[in-house]
């Protein structure tokens, strides 16, 4: 994975990759975007699109609107129209794959998602209960896109394990921190490549909310391990994790 800085696209946009896979022509990217902002002038890319509002709200095509909060996905690609403009200025979270899928009922349909209408799971008890809601999962790799919530004061009891995917997190609100990591608040962006121990210590103070994804179907498998996690070759942080804080990304925001 590689990280960027805050790239300028012109008319008062500018984007940061917090993430670029390069074998799948991925990327995760936070994008800000002016009042009378258009996809047209100023595309999200071309591929299968996730977008996540942060702040603001967007305009689609078909009626619908995207307050903070809301989830979007939708194909674009070369020439396509604009879908989507800015109500005001607007931050929003971009997950891009640049590997054509087939369209979902035509190349333009936009799949919209309001947070009243997530579907929630929950997972264990009292402060140490969970909850995610699913909000994409691909048939054939298993690879999921779903939100995470916290409460606060939550610990993490799953026990030592590792998965067989990847996990990315960007941290919408709250906090929380994984191993001897420091406290990762909202705004900062994690990620953990496959087979890293983790879940001995994992914890959130005031509770969490992030968007999360998975290169494949979340598998738990248990170990016991004693000493230091193991830190895989080229991660350069405790627990195998990678990370952006919040105040990185903040302290390039006014620079």
């Amino acid at each position: 994975m590689t990280e960027s800085a805050w790239m300028n696209l012109g008319a008062g946009a500018r984007c940061r990759e917090l993430n670029r896979d390069e074998s799948e022509d991925a990327t995760i990217s936070l994008f800000e975007v002016p009042d009378g902002w258009s996809d047209a002038e100023i595309g999200l890319g071309n591929g299968d699109l996730e977008v996540f509002v942060l702040e603001g709200e967007l305009l689609f095509e078909d009626g619908a609107s995207g307050a903070a909060g809301s989830y979007h996905r939708w194909l674009s690609g070369t020439g396509s129209t604009a879908v989507v403009r800015s109500a005001c200025p607007v931050v929003m979270l971009v997950q891009r794959v640049g590997v054509v899928v087939p369209p979902r009922g035509g190349a333009d349909v936009v799949l919209h998602t309001d947070p009243v209408d997530f579907l929630w799971r929950a997972h264990g008890q009292g402060r140490n209960r969970s909850e995610m809601a699913v909000l994409r999962e691909d048939p054939d790799t298993g690879s999921q896109t779903y939100a995470l919530r916290l409460p606060p004061g939550w610990v993490g009891r799953a026990g030592q394990h590792f998965h067989t995917v990847s996990e990315e997190a960007f941290i919408v609100t709250g906090d929380v921190a994984l191993e001897e990591e420091p406290v990762y608040a909202s705004g900062s962006y994690l990620f953990r490549p496959p087979h890293v121990v983790h879940g001995a210590r994992e914890r959130s103070e005031t509770g969490c909310f992030a968007l999360t994804w998975t290169s494949g179907p979340i598998d738990f498998n248990y170990v016991t391990v004693e000493g230091p996690m193991p830190v895989p070759s080229g991660i350069p942080r405790s627990g195998g994790c990678f990370g952006i804080h919040s105040h990185q990304i903040d302290s390039e925001n006014h620079t």
